[in-house]
């Protein structure tokens, strides 16, 4: 029983894995939902943004203790919560060509 229970375990964890490798070299289906948006896009460098989902309509750079910061803006991209509705702006702000902060909004970011 406990060999059964180590397999099934096992398993569950080889699929589990062996999904979230294969979609994370998919292109993301836009717009995207939310939680789904966080989950593939956080800690990722600019490359794989810029694969995943094109260049940005407007990139803005702010200067700071740390250097430059540049804030990628994408166009309804990101679902709000389980509607079929975007939100207008969704922000990736980028320092040392990593993601720090992925931010939406129906606000302009200017």
């Amino acid at each position: 029983m406990k060999k059964l229970f180590n397999t099934v375990v096992l398993s569950a964890f080889l699929a589990f894995f062996t999904i979230n490798v294969a979609y994370s070299e998919t292109d993301p289906k836009i717009p995207i939902a939310e939680f789904e948006f966080v989950k593939i896009f956080s800690g990722k460098d600019a490359d794989f943004v810029r694969s995943k989902l094109g260049e940005p309509a407007e990139i803005m750079k702010r200067e700071n203790e740390s250097g430059t910061v540049e804030f990628w803006i994408y166009k309804n991209i990101v679902k709000i919560g389980n509607s079929d509705k975007t939100y207008k702006y969704t922000q990736i702000g980028i320092i040392n060509n990593y993601i720090e902060t992925l931010g939406n909004t129906n606000r302009s970011p200017k």
